[in-house]
């Protein structure tokens, strides 16, 4: 498996802890699954835009292809708005502070997922299990945690993909850490193979507008 770098332009510094894993679709329009390039346009557009910030940790493509990477574990997409569950005995809000977010290519209400998206996921998955020591049952569809919400859909095969979870080996190799990612040619995007020593953006050489921004925007999040 590979990761693919590309830094989404919505995210903040106040994750708490990545306690749970909520798994997402992209959706569709008028039948047609949204494109994964439409997605990452959506998670970084060209320029900033006070209204809709969303995004998501990760993106798995329908097709075999590099997993993308869009904001770093230790920060906060936003994936999961208005949002609750039960942990470790506690009633938790705002679960965006507790979670890693995945977005699935395609649309669980219409569409079933590939054997591909399965293979990643689960691979992808049982690594930020181990790594932040995550259970079984604390993994959920978006639907679960904010009721309103319809993803990842029936059409998510959750017996396939906690049995891939609970095998004794998933194949692909390790997660590179992220101080392993680095960025060749200085823009925001990462292939496993470049091999410059230039650090993924952090996202600390924001302005201090766009962090003023970050502020407001989540208040209304």
């Amino acid at each position: 498996m590979e990761i693919q770098w590309v830094e989404s332009l919505f995210f903040s510094t106040d994750k708490i802890a990545n306690e749970m894993i909520i798994i997402h679709h992209t959706g569709s329009k008028n039948g047609q699954i949204n494109s994964l390039q439409g997605t990452i346009n959506w998670f970084r557009p060209e320029r900033w835009r006070s209204t809709q910030q969303v995004s998501a940790h990760y993106i798995i493509p329908r097709a075999e292809g590099p997993i993308i990477q869009m904001v770093r574990d230790e920060h906060t997409a936003w994936h999961a708005g208005k949002s609750r569950w039960v942990i470790n005995g506690v009633l938790r809000e705002n679960i965006n502070t507790r979670s890693i977010g995945i977005e699935l290519q395609g649309d669980g209400q219409l569409y079933r997922y590939t054997n591909f998206q399965y293979k990643a996921l689960i691979w992808l998955v049982k690594q930020k299990m181990e790594k932040f020591n995550i259970p079984l049952e604390l993994i959920r569809g978006h639907e679960e945690i904010t009721p309103r919400k319809p993803d990842p859909g029936p059409l998510f095969d959750w017996d396939r993909f906690k049995k891939g979870l609970t095998s004794a080996t998933v194949p692909g190799s390790e997660v590179p850490a992220d101080s392993d990612l680095v960025d060749e040619d200085g823009d925001g995007i990462i292939w496993l193979d470049e091999t410059d020593d230039v650090n993924i953006p952090s996202g600390k050489d924001r302005t201090i507008l766009e962090t003023i921004k970050d502020f407001f925007a989540g208040l209304f999040r």
